[in-house]
């Protein structure tokens, strides 16, 4: 399967985008997307011509220009769309995080913040649940299944983004062995 490419200038027109405009926008998807080889660059005639792969017009049509709503918000979610996708075309189920119940002592360590950043992390998802997300156990107070995966997907979402942005790096790298072991 071939990736569709677009001329970088039909992208900024596209967009109604200046130049400068455009370049600010092509160095913020480089800078923040390592992983992601969006744009294309191809030397034709001694002239460098710059391409943008159609997931790159997707993701700034879906996230970048989309003021309804945060932007990490609408980016995990082009990512679990575009993994969902990619796990389908290859095969592989789709329930991959095993969230289990951890003690408050060991939090800090999983999540790698500090107490007080996890304690109000706690007292905010405390708010968002009507019932108790904590028990004790054996003297230590635990979180539950469902609090530890609500920490990790809606209050530390940096970190979730930037295991999705890894997991789909490497699926998008089996694709291409799997693509390339058929030929």
């Amino acid at each position: 399967m071939c990736e569709e490419l677009i001329d970088r200038k039909q992208v900024q027109e596209m967009f109604s985008l200046t130049t400068k405009q455009f370049g600010r926008i092509m160095r913020n998807i480089e800078r923040r997307h390592p992983l992601d080889s969006w744009i294309k660059r191809i030397k034709e005639n001694n002239k460098e011509r710059v391409y943008i792969k159609q997931e790159c017009v997707d993701w700034l049509k879906e996230v970048y220009f989309n003021k309804e709503e945060h932007y990490l918000i609408s980016e995990i979610r082009f990512y679990k769309k575009k993994i969902f996708d990619l796990e389908n075309e290859l095969g592989i189920d789709h329930k991959r995080n095993k969230y289990e119940s951890f003690s408050l002592r060991f939090l800090p360590y999983l999540f790698g913040k500090s107490v007080s950043s996890i304690h109000v992390a706690l007292y905010r998802m405390k708010q968002v649940f009507p019932y108790p997300i904590t028990f004790e156990n054996d003297g230590v107070i635990c979180v539950k299944e469902e609090g530890v995966k609500w920490l990790y997907e809606n209050y530390f979402k940096r970190d979730y983004l930037k295991e999705l942005e890894e997991y789909k790096w490497k699926l998008e790298l089996r694709k291409n062995q799997k693509i390339c072991s058929n030929m």
